[in-house]
């Protein structure tokens, strides 16, 4: 049995901070207190943080590789960046492509996914697209955005039981069907991309659909045809208790009034905080791919920020999630409940709770020891050590 006894911490836990030891043993958390064990390998970490494991359920790669490239040598170097910064969980997140591209994508992440050389735990697929609003493109290639068709959307349901998310504009004829059916498999459906009105947000929500993708970037808010005020996403969001919304909340996508309304009006346990990495992750300035390398989809980084090469947009971030909890902490959100953002909820959007998201006896030992300045030190998968700084 390999155990490991954490000493001298300030553990981060579901509802508090607790000054406590941790101890794991086969990867799972089994003690939690004051504990006084022996234990063959004892790390003493002097008041740092102990914290649940991130998990980035929005994030197309990093150090200069796209997920969709589809090999273990993308996946290893984009996952490697983001588990020194915090990511022990992370769900590759493609955009629009040629659907038999797509397929082919599903196929080589089921080979890899469990690959012992990738460095965290890859929860399965979030598809971001085609079934889009063409107004709301953002950064997605504008010639795969299309109508949900129920032949073509099986054909990918059949094709992996992989995909976790799939983020759709709920007001595209076919939408709430596919809803209905992502539903019944299990499968999140995110409203995302869309010029959705709020009655269709509400009539989304009776199709399964429980979460909305990088709220602000790229949802419709309130717009006025001649007398008449028509709310969008933005609004229905706030209404709908049972929405989880993302942030991505890398200091520029998201100014701080826009992260304190939604922290006021959703509370501390309906954010999830989002990378949207890209590939330039980890790099500087210069023009980089996203999505299907074959389609040679260019977006601009420009001082630490990812803009479409016309400026429309903004096109991803270059962010990691070590850098979402400082951005939260300096709105005034505690520490633990940033945490809680990166953490337990998105393993309860995913249905993953049960065995990640928290620092709790039985669950997995997915674990981060960091500064006040969320610096990491240590890094755990399973209770096995993945990064030493």
């Amino acid at each position: 049995m390999k155990k490991i006894l954490i000493k001298n911490g300030k553990v981060i836990l579901e509802d508090r901070i607790e000054q406590a030891d941790v101890l794991i043993e086969d990867g799972k958390f089994i003690k939690i207190g004051n504990i006084e064990e022996e234990c063959s390998n004892v790390l003493d970490v002097h008041g740092l943080y102990v914290s649940p494991g991130f998990i980035d359920i929005h994030s197309h790669g990093g150090n200069g590789f796209d997920y969709m490239t589809g090999t273990l040598e993308a996946f290893k170097a984009a996952t490697t960046l983001h588990m020194q910064h915090g990511a022990t969980s992370i769900v590759p997140t493609t955009v629009a492509a040629d659907i038999d591209y797509t397929i082919e994508f599903l196929h080589k992440f089921d080979q890899l996914k469990d690959n012992k050389e990738i460095p965290v735990r890859m929860l399965g697929v979030h598809l971001e697209g085609p079934y889009l609003a063409l107004e709301q493109k953002g950064a997605i290639p504008a010639q795969y955005i299309k109508n949900p068709q129920k032949e073509e959307y099986l054909k990918i349901l059949n094709a992996s039981k992989n995909i976790l998310r799939w983020t759709i504009a709920p007001e595209l004829e076919g939408a709430y069907a596919l809803g209905d059916e992502l539903q019944s498999r299990g499968i999140n459906a995110s409203i995302g991309h869309s010029n959705a009105e709020d009655f269709q947000v509400h009539e989304a929500v009776q199709h399964g659909f429980r979460s909305v993708t990088h709220m602000y970037s790229m949802t419709s808010s309130i717009v006025r045809k001649n007398c008449y005020r028509h709310p969008g996403i933005n609004e229905a969001a706030y209404l709908e208790d049972d929405l989880y919304i993302e942030a991505i909340a890398d200091g520029h996508h998201l100014p701080d009034t826009l992260l304190r309304l939604m922290v006021k009006n959703k509370g501390y346990d309906k954010m999830i905080l989002v990378t949207d990495s890209m590939s330039a992750a980890g790099f500087g300035d210069g023009l980089f791919y996203l999505g299907n390398p074959e389609d040679h989809h260019q977006v601009l980084i420009k001082n630490g920020v990812g803009f479409m090469p016309d400026m429309s947009s903004f096109a991803g971030s270059v962010a990691c999630t070590d850098q979402l909890v400082r951005t939260m902490l300096k709105i005034g959100v505690p520490i633990n409940q940033a945490v809680k953002m990166l953490s337990l909820n998105p393993a309860k959007l995913l249905h993953k709770d049960e065995e990640l998201g928290s620092i709790a006896i039985g669950k997995r030992a997915d674990l981060l020891i960091f500064d006040e300045s969320i610096d990491m030190k240590y890094v755990f998968v399973d209770g096995d050590l993945r990064y030493k700084k």
